[in-house]
């Protein structure tokens, strides 16, 4: 998808970036809620890891990267499940 997006443009491209990493801090927020209520030193990680993830989002938007539309993003969800289930799964 990465060379797909980059062959179009530098715009889809880092907006490609700033998606994938909204997902990902959404993902690691997910995790978060999962953790036993005393482990603060995961929570922890796992909150620096979500900040550090929605500031290279910040980064690939500001550096003229475009905003996906919700029906773009569910896509790469929906394909991102795909991915997962199938490596989980070999």
């Amino acid at each position: 998808m990465g060379v797909a997006a980059g062959a179009v443009s530098d715009r889809i491209s880092l907006g490609l970036v700033a998606a994938t990493e909204e997902q990902a801090g959404k993902h690691l927020d997910s995790h978060q809620q999962s953790l036993p209520s005393g482990d603060n030193r995961s929570r922890a990680i796992l909150r620096q890891m979500a900040m550090d993830e929605a500031h290279h989002a910040q980064l690939a938007l500001e550096a003229g990267g475009v905003r996906f539309p919700a029906p773009v993003k569910w896509g790469m969800r929906l394909a991102s499940k795909v991915m997962t289930k199938s490596v989980y799964h070999l």
